[in-house]
């Protein structure tokens, strides 16, 4: 489908700019309908398999806790006052309906599995924490940033390139 947006004077019906745009169609006899193509959401990978030791019941809860990255970042967030803010124990367990002694031990496992990594941030005198989610098994975009690659590189690594492995030793400023 083409989409054309004309800018003209309404009295003369001068035209000051034109601008076409090919959009998908949204619906196709043999595809189907196009269902959300612009909305937050994330992959999983059928040849990326769930941390041994980690139970049906806790993928479920990560599930839950995916839905929440912010944007393209992985990390798990809102938007509150002030602009993205990083969810904090209380925020994960109303998110998973744990109490927060439960969520404590449930984060501490995914993190000791390498599912979840915690980012101590200090800014204005104050401390924060970031929870981000690994991209093998959750991941909100189609490419891996550097800051996500540095935290879950000993997860990453066998299934990145090495050529992609070099150039992210590279944007780091280290050698490989």
């Amino acid at each position: 489908m083409k989409k054309t947006t004309i800018y003209a004077d309404e009295l003369t019906g001068e035209i000051y700019s034109q601008k076409s745009q090919i959009t998908a169609k949204r619906f196709d006899a043999e595809k189907g309908y196009l269902f959300r193509n612009q909305a937050g959401g994330f992959s999983q990978f059928y040849d990326v398999p769930f941390p041994a030791g980690m139970s049906d019941v806790e993928i479920g809860r990560m599930t839950r806790l995916a839905k929440k990255m912010w944007g393209k970042t992985n990390m798990l967030g809102y938007r509150g006052n002030g602009g993205v803010k990083p969810y904090d124990m209380d925020s994960m367990a109303a998110v998973m309906g744990l109490g927060k002694s439960q969520t404590y031990a449930f984060i501490k496992k995914m993190i000791r599995l390498g599912v979840v990594a915690k980012v101590r941030i200090e800014s204005k005198g104050v401390t924060d924490y970031q929870y981000y989610v690994n991209p093998l098994y959750y991941n909100s975009s189609n490419r891996i940033p550097l800051n996500l690659y540095l935290l879950f590189r000993q997860q990453l690594d066998p299934y990145i390139p090495s050529w992609a492995r070099l150039r992210f030793i590279e944007q780091a400023g280290g050698k490989a």
